[in-house]
Formats: structure tokens, sequence, C-alpha cells
């Protein structure tokens, strides 16, 4: 059986990720740097060498920042010289003022200055959840899914999932809400917990890498729990946040309880 994952083109949240997110506003803020450079321009390839990293990086940078909704949409353009009084949303400034915050927590060293850090990775994780329960991915027809809804749903009724069922999930179901999808869905689960469908006769064949980074960004902002690697994977909810997400299930129609 032949299984695919579903299709993400950003990056996996981390500290490097946010250094090189901040190291692009830093550029943008600056206009001694843009020198009344477009986006569509040379732009691109300035931050890119600024930064250490490829054109696609930046690419891929300026998406996510649109996705996370720092940027504003289109801000960034073929045509106009950037200013920052107009680039960021409001979520975007908020990020913004904690990124400072944090460079500044940095140059002074000591236990008061740890512990703000401290909150301040927690209020991170706020702000990314926040995106990502409202992540959407395209199925192949062009129809929107939250992959978060698909997941927190299916930990809820398993308890758990495996690297091979995460990518079972992935192929069966693209809709929040199909019925007809989630029966097949618990089949083939069934199946596979009965040994009935062998490991050994699943193969993934498209976007191979969606455990880990789709996975990675969730369990970021602790809404689940990763337990070993690849075929040892094991997938639980984070009972650290059971309560918000038994929440977030109730609203999506969702929990049971």
């Amino acid at each position: 059986m032949n299984l695919s994952g579903w299709k993400y083109e950003g990056r996996i949240i981390s500290d490097t990720l946010q250094h090189q997110i901040m190291g692009v506003i830093k550029i943008l803020n600056d206009p001694e740097k843009v020198r009344n450079r477009t986006w569509g321009g040379s732009l691109q390839k300035f931050i890119g060498n600024e930064l250490g990293i490829s054109d696609g990086q930046v690419r891929t940078i300026k998406r996510m920042m649109e996705e996370f909704d720092i940027l504003k949409p289109g801000a960034l353009n073929k045509r106009t010289i950037p200013d920052k009084s107009n680039l960021y949303s409001e979520n975007g400034e908020v990020l913004i003022r904690l990124f400072e915050s944090e460079e500044l927590l940095k140059q002074k060293p000591s236990k008061d200055s740890y512990e703000q850090l401290e909150k301040i990775k927690e209020i991170y994780k706020l702000f990314y959840l926040k995106i990502l329960v409202k992540y959407t991915i395209r199925d192949k027809d062009g129809n929107e899914f939250h992959p978060a809804i698909i997941l927190l749903k299916a930990l809820k009724k398993y308890d758990y999932l495996t690297y091979w069922e995460w990518y079972l999930l992935n192929t069966i179901i693209t809709s929040d809400n199909d019925p007809e999808a989630e029966r097949e869905f618990d089949k083939y689960l069934t199946n596979i917990r009965n040994r009935t469908l062998k490991v050994s006769d699943l193969k993934i064949i498209e976007n191979v890498l969606s455990h880990s980074y789709i996975l990675g960004n969730f369990a970021y902002v602790e809404l689940i729990q990763i337990e070993g690697k690849k075929e040892n994977m094991k997938i639980t909810i984070n009972e650290k946040n059971k309560q918000l997400i038994n929440e977030l299930l109730k609203e999506w129609g969702a929990n049971d309880e």
C-alpha cells in the first residue's frame, strides 16, 4: 500500500529560524541596507548574502512570515521598496518587540534575565500555537484542511499514532470533517494494530518528511509529544495542554467527552 504525507513547504520552528526571521526584519527596517531595492529585484539576494543562506531559503522565510501573520501578505512585492511602517501586522509588531527584548536580555546575562528569557520563550510558543491551530494545507484538488484538527481528533480517539499510522492518516484524511474517510482510516489502522496489514507492505512515496516538519512544529508548541524516531515513533497528546486541546476539539465539534 502506497502512502503519502501532507505537503508542507515551510520550515521547522526553531531558534535558528527565529534568528533568521529577526535578521530579515533588521535588514528590512534599515533603509541604508534596503537602498531602494525591491523584493523582486536584488533584495532577496542581498538578504541571503547577509544571512549566509540561499535565495530559496529567503523566499521560504518570507512565506512563513506571511503565513505566521508577521508580514502583511503582499507587503513585499516586485514593485514597492520596503517601508517598515507598513510591512508588519499587529501580531508581527508584537513579535518584533519580543525579539528585541530577547536580544537586550542576552546582552546582560543574569539569573533575572534568564528567567525573563524563559518567559519570552513561552510567549513565542503561545504565538505560534495560535497560528498553527488555524494553519491550513491544500489537498490535490485545492481544498483546504487543518492538520491540527485532523491529528488531534485521531489522537483523542486512538490515544496514540505510530510513524506508519501518521502517514496512513495523511494519505486517507484530507478534510476536517469526512466521516467516510475517517471510517476508512479506522479500518486500516485496526488492520495495522491487529497485524493483518503488515508495515512491510507499506511504502511512503510522497512528502516523506511531513512527520518531521508538521509534527515537529506541533511538538514545539506542545500540542503533542513525540517519542522515538521513524519506525519507533509514538505520537501522543501533550498532557500539559490537554485542557486547551479539549477546548479546541469542542470548538471544532470534535470532542466526544
